[in-house]
């Protein structure tokens, strides 16, 4: 069954209404039936969803309360807390780090793929690999420079986002969610931990997979993430020049093009941060996308997707993440 459609609105002053007619009837609320339709499409995985019209302060959604799965979308508030550690004199972002093979994480890393041909990067090169292109070496070592996941995890509960917790590096999070062992540095590269993941038994693979859905590690609800962009987006999170950057970085990402920026008019902007959890036997354990959309007509919308554990095909889970962003974006600013 789909989960329950959120709508929160800023109080206003009501309209009196003559004692000898009746109110009108609301307008139809299209937004909660599509994304109801949505969530229905998605079952037995979980749809979760959060819109917020920056100039309305009001936030729609399904299941917006509900903690999801982050995986890399970590990597934007991981880039917001970095920013403000050199804001606040503590880092400098032209800082130049020396990379060693024991900082090299598993998975999606260009970075690791680089080495050892290339091991300087600066901190700010680091951002933006970690965010752009979603590079877990590049997260893994600037999570590490700012405390470790219970310094971020706290650095947001500090400032309301009661949701959000970030548990685990990503050289600890993504073997435990496909059953592998401990990592040691034995399965670097893009595609060494799919090949080792491929040769355990399906029924440890679907086991591990279960596991993490129900994990409640390294998570956040859709509304909580909308409300971080929206203080990123609204200035309250960084200084003026950190916010130019990581907005301008967020605009450059490479990953999930079929996504948001699928959803949204031509004309828009899309400044986003996706994450991908690894599938197993055909379920996916997360698809996400999460990101400030910039209509033509200069609205601005927060809008977080999250999808756990879908069965549909790849290109169908990403058409429902991009539908989301077409409902936000075409039907939000008439339902007000």
């Amino acid at each position: 069954m789909f989960g329950r459609v959120l709508t929160f609105m800023l109080p206003v002053a009501l309209a009196a209404c003559s004692p000898e007619s009746p109110p009108s009837p609301p307008p139809a609320d299209t937004v909660a039936s599509g994304l109801e339709a949505l969530a229905a499409k998605a079952e037995p995985g979980t749809l979760g969803v959060a819109i917020l019209d920056l100039s309305t302060s009001r936030m729609r959604g399904i299941n917006a309360d509900q903690p999801m799965p982050m995986q890399s979308v970590f990597k934007l508030p991981l880039a917001i807390a970095v920013m403000d550690a050199a804001d606040k004199g503590r880092l400098s972002l032209g800082h130049e780090v020396t990379l060693t093979r024991d900082q090299l994480s598993v998975a999606h890393s260009p970075i690791a793929e680089a080495f050892p041909g290339r091991t300087d990067y600066t901190i700010e090169e680091l951002i933006r690999a970690a965010v752009a292109q979603s590079d877990n070496s590049a997260a893994d070592i600037l999570l590490k420079r700012i405390g470790g996941p219970e310094a971020l995890t706290r650095f947001f509960q500090e400032r309301g986002i009661e949701s959000f917790r970030v548990d685990r590096y990503e050289y600890e999070l993504q073997p435990q969610s496909v059953g592998l062992p401990e990592f040691t540095g034995q399965w670097i590269g893009s595609d060494a931990i799919t090949e080792a993941k491929e040769q355990l038994p399906l029924d440890r693979q679907r086991a591990a997979l279960r596991i993490y859905l129900a994990d409640p590690r390294d998570r956040v609800s859709p509304a909580d993430m909308v409300n971080i962009l929206v203080m990123l987006a609204n200035g309250q999170l960084l200084s003026p020049e950190s916010t130019t950057k990581l907005m301008d970085i967020l605009e450059s990402t490479s990953t999930g093009t079929d996504r948001l920026k699928a959803g949204v008019p031509e004309g828009a902007t899309v400044y986003h941060k996706t994450g991908t959890g690894a599938s197993v036997d055909g379920v996916a354990s997360a698809v996400n996308d999460v990101g400030i959309i910039e209509l033509p007509d200069g609205r601005r919308l927060a809008v977080a997707a999250f999808l756990a554990g879908s069965d549909l095909s790849s290109e169908d889970r990403a058409a429902i993440i991009a539908e989301v962003a077409r409902i936000a974006s075409s039907k939000v600013a008439g339902e007000e």
